[in-house]
């Protein structure tokens, strides 16, 4: 081969490999497939098979259900037509049933089905076995799906007690409601082949074709043929062309495949045929899928002759492309050759333009940089010229920086003595230049750093070559002033030090800027005492130090008086000297042995350490409090501002600043509700209650966002008649963790915020829905009382929010009343009168709520237009047990009666205190008694079944 040129090497081996790959490849493709091949036909004769077998189950499933079904309706529209006769009078329901059970029984459907009746409850109504009438039977699955549906098909497996086997059956039912039968047609599936018409589907089988001759074909017992695209009758007829043996072998397998010779009616040639069948037990029939191999494996020829012609095609392109690709190295090799041969004889700029990543490339390249490398050596000496030019242009450049920088630089030599100073070292330092050349730099030496600090210093300049840092140096005067310093060491070409270079800059200034930054950030701009940062710092301190010595320390959170008030009136100017005078005073009473701080605005804070015990404090309160007694003169104004004072003390309140200060602010709040210019010891329990109170507050906001309220209704009972006469709407809230709020503890938290506006509305709104909903369900229409509190009365939209609701719903509002607290109705009399008036004329009903429990006028009361009383269940509770209750109530009931009005006893609990109500003559009760309040989902059920 070495004897070959490369162009010829490349072409013959090119050649020779390509035809041995696509050998390779078609001998592994082949077998894959042809057994690929045969796979899919094989799977769709399965499909095939599988689909017409589908076909005809499903023309079985048709004409059984139709055929029960015709059946079913026909008995139920017989049945119907008797009913009618009972119903006329001409004959007696008694002679009616029995028509119609004879009628039911006389009809046969199939060899062995029949014709039932059940009761909805499960028990037998008719059947063809007298025995069975009135056992029930509801233990049966299929019995309890008739049960459930009473009309429809359903289809399970049966066998009678004198029977083996279980067999497919199928049942068809119409629901007779007068008598309460569901009248059953029952047969076994088997019952209706000869409901089936292979005619139904004998064309789409024939139209199914499988390749060119493969076709689908239906036998049944005694190989009678039921579908073929070319026999009909029996099978026998065509034993010399199929084989006994290859009919005997479908009849015998029912399931499978088998493959077999048939000659071939068009050709007459013998070809070998592959069958898949199915069994179709209850029509006894067999359904096959056939068709010819040779069919099957057709394509295979194709791909033989598509393999010899890509052998061919590849000799035909893998001699020019070897050829080419032979080319490709060849000349560019060539042309390497010719640049040697032109660099030979003395061209020292010939470079190769071949730039490819291949061998001959990589050779081209080295070639190019040797002849760079040739020119190098003549630009060399022209180079060293330019570099040393360069050099002095950058020296003089050094040197303007060096003189004209504002940071004072020095250069010493490696033992440390200076022999270079810029301008700016003598403008810091008030050294001449030349007073120091020669000299060490620790003239400028402050003592202000001890040896230690200078040691690791120049440790670290020995092992890293760098030191950064802020130093005092002393100038010439004598003063000693800070400075950033930063020492490098300069290293000569063996990296061995030869001179060290510092530069520094003198940061006095700053040093001043900072210390008073660091002051304001700490202290209050006004009054110039310590601001929350560094109280809650020397706070922090102070505990350490009492948790260490085992003492105690208090703080005192100090807030002015109607201070806000001052402020506003006679300005922001006067308020600000206000707070001065306050830190003086304070500060005259307290010195310098204890914490002062403003907070902020009008709030003080005195931390005082190693309290003794209470007493101590006390007295320092009274002290602090009597120094407010005295008048503040601003500006010819003679103002009195007392102060109101909370006292936590370490560590009964609180263990860390945070706590501390808010538990001391809660104590300072206290103090103001007793009436302002007092103290207040703080109390875990205060804390408590108003951190409870917070998060309640907080969480009803998100309850009224996030619509977590859910409506009970407490029914009310008459009982001098036994009845349901109305409910009491009430509002429940469940956190989603769970946790049931009490009303008693957020409806007044709802009232001062504001929130029961939006509650209220919740509740009027979801009472006038579930009006509707109670008359549709349950046929009672109940008078729904719902409370307005004292917020809602005075909101200027409750009437226009009340004629929306009711327009919205369509609820009837003269089943709705809205119950009113005595105590609401004294409060501006005469504008809740009129919104009262103006309620009522909507056809709504009134009712004052705990009625006793306030203070209302009877001359008062005649003027509202109340249409009931409700008698507060303090009365109720204890009135079997005390007679002034009980006359109480009777005072009550005796004026309702006066006035017109009903009366509604609450709270009414146990049987006794109802006796006693009905003896008093009060019949309306509402209580736990008779039922808790309840969802909407509970309360139906329990009005549906109330008695």
């Amino acid at each position: 081969m070495t004897r070959l040129k490369i162009r010829s090497r490349l072409t013959l081996s090119f050649s020779a490999i390509t035809i041995f790959a696509i050998i390779l490849c078609a001998g592994t493709i082949y077998p894959l497939v042809k057994n690929i091949v045969q796979n899919n036909i094989e799977n769709e004769l399965i499909n095939t098979t599988s689909t017409v077998a589908d076909m005809v189950q499903a023309a079985i499933n048709v004409s059984v259900r139709n055929h029960l079904r015709a059946v079913s309706e026909t008995n139920l529209q017989n049945i119907q037509t008797i009913y009618e006769e009972y119903k006329s009078g001409e004959l007696t329901e008694a002679e009616a049933k029995n028509k119609a059970e004879k009628l039911i029984l006389n009809q046969k459907i199939g060899k062995k089905g029949y014709n039932y009746c059940l009761h909805s409850n499960g028990s037998i109504a008719v059947h063809p076995n007298s025995k069975l009438v009135g056992i029930n039977v509801d233990n049966f699955d299929f019995i309890q799906k008739q049960l459930a549906l009473k009309t429809g098909y359903i289809e399970y497996d049966w066998a009678n007690p004198n029977e083996g086997d279980k067999k497919a059956k199928a049942l068809f039912m119409a629901y007779f409601k007068p008598w309460d039968w569901i009248i059953s047609a029952s047969a076994y599936r088997n019952d209706f082949v000869s409901l089936v018409n292979a005619e139904d589907f004998r064309e789409k089988i024939k139209a199914v074709r499988l390749g060119k001759s493969g076709y689908v074909f239906i036998i049944g017992k005694d190989e009678e043929v039921i579908v073929h695209p070319w026999i009909s009758g029996t099978m026998k007829e065509f034993y010399d062309i199929l084989g006994y043996q290859v009919l005997s072998d479908i009849y015998q397998k029912k399931n499978g495949k088998i493959k077999y010779n048939l000659v071939d009616q068009n050709s007459k040639k013998n070809r070998e045929k592959i069958a898949i069948f199915k069994y179709l037990p209850e029509m006894d029939w067999i359904v096959a899928s056939s068709m010819y191999t040779d069919e099957i494996y057709y394509p295979l020829k194709q791909i033989i002759y598509f393999i010899i012609f890509s052998i061919f095609i590849s000799l035909v392109l893998a001699l020019p492309l070897s050829a080419l690709i032979g080319n490709s190295i060849t000349i560019p090799i060539n042309k390497l050759v010719a640049l040697f041969s032109d660099a030979a004889k003395g061209n020292w700029t010939t470079r190769s333009k071949n730039n490819s990543p291949d061998e001959i490339g990589v050779l081209s390249r080295k070639f190019n940089k040797f002849m760079d490398d040739f020119q190098g050596i003549q630009c060399n000496l022209s180079t060293e010229v330019a570099t040393r030019q360069e050099s002095e242009y950058q020296r003089k450049l050094f040197e303007e920086v060096f003189n004209n920088a504002m940071e004072g630089i020095t250069i010493t030599d490696f033992n440390g003595n200076i022999i270079k100073a810029n301008p700016a070292f003598t403008t810091i330092t008030g050294y001449d230049v030349d007073e120091v050349i020669g000299k060490n730099p620790n003239i400028l030496k402050s003592n202000k750093h001890g040896k230690d600090f200078y040691k690791t210093m120049w440790e670290e300049i020995v092992e890293t070559g760098h030191w950064v840092g802020e130093i005092w140096n002393r100038r010439k005067n004598g003063e000693s002033f800070p400075e950033l310093l930063s020492i490098s060491a300069i290293h000569d070409s063996s990296n061995e030090t030869t001179h060290y270079v510092a530069v520094f800059h003198d940061i006095t200034e700053m040093k001043s800027k900072e210390k008073q930054i660091k002051y304001q950030s700490h202290h209050d701009a006004l009054t110039g005492l310590p601001n929350r940062v560094l109280l809650i710092d020397r706070i922090a301190m102070a505990i350490s130090r009492a948790r260490r010595q085992n003492t105690k320390l208090s703080l005192f959170y100090l807030d002015l008086d109607n201070f806000k008030t001052i402020n506003d009136s006679l300005g922001h100017a006067l308020g600000d000297i206000i707070l001065q005078i306050t830190a003086n005073r304070i500060s005259e009473i307290f010195g310098n042995q204890d914490i002062i701080s403003r907070l902020g605005g009008d709030e003080f804070v005195i931390m005082i350490e190693d309290v003794k015990d209470e007493f101590h404090l006390i007295n320092q309160a009274e002290i602090l409090l009597k120094a407010f007694s005295k008048p503040y003169k601003v500006n010819g104004h003679e103002l009195y501002v007392s102060t109101s004072l909370g006292i936590t003390l370490y560590p009964d309140d609180g263990e860390d600043p945070g706590t501390l200060i808010k538990n001391a602010d809660i104590a300072m709040y206290q103090a103001k509700e007793e009436g302002k210019n007092g103290y207040h010891m703080f109390k875990q329990e205060m804390h408590d209650r108003i951190e409870r109170r917070l998060n309640i507050e907080n969480a009803l906001r998100q309850a009224v966002n996030k619509n977590e309220f859910a409506v009970f209704y407490q029914p009310k009972v008459n009982i001098k008649t036994g009845k349901v006469y109305g409910l009491e709407a009430l509002i429940r809230w469940v956190q989603p963790n769970g946790e049931v709020i009490s009303p008693a503890e957020f409806i007044p938290l709802a009232e001062e915020t504001g929130l029961i506006i939006d509650i209220g509305k919740f509740v009027f709104k979801e009472s006038c829905i579930i009006q509707r909903e109670i008359i549709e369900k349950t046929g009672l229409n109940l008078i729904i009382s719902i409370n307005v509190s004292g917020r809602q009365l005075k909101h200027h939209d409750l009437i226009e929010d009340i004629k929306n609701i009711v327009d919205n719903s369509g609820c009837h509002s003269k089943k709705i009343e809205l119950e009113i607290t005595e105590s609401m109705l004294m409060d501006n009399t005469e504008k809740t009168i009129a919104t009262l008036n103006q309620i009522s004329a909507m056809g709504f009903s009134l009712s004052i709520d705990d009625f006793g429990t306030g203070y209302s006028s009877l001359a008062y009361l005649k003027k509202f237009p109340i249409n009931t009383l409700k008698i507060d269940r303090s009365f109720i509770t204890d009135m079997a047990d005390h007679g002034e209750d009980e006359s109480i109530v009777q005072t009550i009931i005796d004026m309702s009666k006066n006035l017109k009005l009903k009366v509604v006893a609450e709270g009414v609990e146990t049987k006794e205190q109802a006796e006693i109500l009905k003896k008093l003559g009060c019949y309306r009760i509402q209580g736990y008694l008779y039922a808790k309040p309840m969802p909407i989902n509970e309360l139906i059920p329990f009005l549906i079944n109330w008695e």
